[in-house]
């Protein structure tokens, strides 16, 4: 073998190295006869590893590291000499666990950009997002954030505070979740960052199509597409699709670019960029702290998650155009799912109160399907013929919508006691 030969066999043994620890799998189609050979190997590496003057705590990984090369050996020599291209595998493994996550967000509705934002995640439990001008240009952070929310989440609780730096004005807020079932559906996880990378990494293979190559800030990118999991984006209306671009050397994503439609049809397109992941973010990001020459408010939030409940006997539900007839009628009401409760403990704002409800199939597809075509007509919930409101058919799930019942002026717990059938126990909130 040449010299040059044995410098192309070193190459692509480096080049691979990387992406064998990572997967920890053979190539696919390896012929039966190469794995055994393989194997051979990692038996003698193995068995030779105890003769090196090596101290024990360090014998297994330099075991792990020679064998790991020699597998790559047999498969950069069986790919026919040519280190292979970066597959979607490559980066639904570039990180095994994920504690912390930085990146960018630009949202465009149509042409206009119409967000920008810093979100930063802290495992377990911390959040914070900054709020920069639509027009704050390439640079957003430098511009200073016109608005920070900033959550600290434990189990069935969170606290926050959103601070508007423009207005010397904090918001505390603090929230509770209560459930008759084994786990509130619509609390969000405790571990934002490994949860959005655990995201990423559940779009299989077989879903993603590849689509091009590109250079993003410098750096030569493969891109893949493919749709969002339904259980982020439940809204039926909006075919939720997504463009992920990662870098060629390692896999690690560069860029994510999602297109949808808003509720009112326009295009809508968020790209998110400036990935860091497991990088030290200090804790003082998180404090909710407001300056003392501050305005300040608070603000109480309750939710109750039902599994098993329903509206009341005798209780109606009616919902259709105003002044016309109904498009469905209280036995079209599969079930009760949320209740929510927004009070201001130190104002005399009235409280605000929410219901979400769970429709037959059937049902919601004929108020949406009425919905799209007479987009100058408003549909009416008529609840038990006392109050009439305008609902919110999307933003939940496929078959749900949502009203508003603080017309009713009575808090949540009462609403249950009167007009549901449900088990949560409340203990005193």
């Amino acid at each position: 073998m040449s010299g040059m030969d044995k410098n192309n066999d070193q190459k692509r043994l480096d080049e691979n190295l990387d992406r064998l620890l990572r997967l920890g799998e053979p190539a696919p189609r390896m012929p039966e006869d190469l794995k055994s050979g393989i194997r051979s190997k990692l038996f003698e590496v193995e068995q030779g590893s105890g003769k090196k003057n090596i101290p024990p705590g360090r014998r297994t990984v330099w075991a792990l590291a020679a064998a790991a090369a020699l597998v790559f050996f047999f498969i950069a020599v069986w790919n026919g000499g040519a280190p292979a291209g970066i597959v979607w595998a490559d980066v639904q493994g570039h990180l095994d666990q994920v504690h912390t996550l930085t990146f960018n967000g630009l949202t465009r509705t149509g042409m206009q950009v119409t967000g920008r934002n810093k979100v930063y995640y802290k495992d377990p439990g911390l959040s914070r997002s900054e709020e920069y001008p639509p027009d704050a240009g390439s640079g957003p952070v430098k511009e200073g954030p016109r608005k920070i929310t900033i959550i600290r989440r434990e189990p069935g609780r969170n606290e926050g505070v959103t601070l508007y730096p423009g207005a010397g004005r904090g918001e505390l807020f603090d929230s509770v979740v209560l459930t008759d079932g084994t786990k509130p559906p619509s609390q969000p996880p405790m571990d934002l960052a490994s949860f959005n990378w655990e995201l990423m990494k559940e779009t299989a293979a077989d879903k993603t199509r590849r689509i091009g190559d590109r250079v993003i800030n410098g750096i030569p990118a493969v891109g893949f597409e493919f749709e969002i999991p339904d259980r982020v984006y439940v809204n039926p209306e909006r075919q939720v699709h997504a463009k992920l671009w990662a870098s060629a050397d390692g896999g690690a994503p560069l860029l994510i670019e999602v297109e949808s439609r808003d509720p009112q049809g326009q295009n809508m397109r968020t790209e998110y960029s400036d990935f860091r992941w497991n990088v030290p973010l200090d804790e003082s990001l998180f404090d909710l702290a407001v300056p003392k020459s501050w305005g300040l408010s608070r603000t109480r939030a309750e939710t109750a998650e039902y599994s098993d409940a329903g509206l009341a006997p005798g209780v109606t539900l009616q919902i259709g155009p105003h002044g016309r007839d109904p498009l469905t009628e209280t036995e079209d009401v599969a079930g009760v799912v949320r209740g929510e409760q927004l009070t201001h403990p130190d104002s005399v704002i009235p409280r605000d109160v929410r219901l979400t409800i769970e429709l037959n199939p059937e049902a919601i597809q004929r108020l949406r399907d009425y919905a799209r075509a007479n987009r100058d007509e408003l549909l009416v919930v008529d609840f038990n013929g006392q109050i009439k409101v305008v609902p919110n058919l999307y933003g939940t799930g496929p078959s749900q919508l949502s009203f508003n019942l603080s017309l009713l002026d009575l808090p949540l717990a009462e609403l249950e006691e009167r007009y549901f059938t449900t088990t949560i126990e409340r203990n005193g909130l």
